[in-house]
């Protein structure tokens, strides 16, 4: 089970924010690639769209970071 904690913010480049997963806090990223490829509705999302859609695509893209980041090292 995971969750989104805090904001979510797109720097140009990278839409970040934190997960909850397993207990711990962990800091996820995905650059515009990652969104195109896995938030579906955004495959071709420009720079404003990502901004002003963040917190949307973020959930969208939940699926995503649990694959990614549930075989990784959370430790730290």
């Amino acid at each position: 089970m995971s969750e989104k904690i805090g904001p979510v913010d797109w720097d140009g480049h990278r839409l970040v924010g934190w997960i909850v997963l397993k207990g711990t806090c962990i800091k996820v990223e995905a650059d515009r690639h990652t969104i195109h490829r896995h938030a579906p509705g955004f495959d071709d999302a420009l720079t404003w769209e990502i901004k002003r859609h963040g917190a949307e695509i973020f959930e969208k893209l939940m699926p995503y970071f649990l694959a990614a980041y549930s075989t990784s090292d959370t430790s730290g």
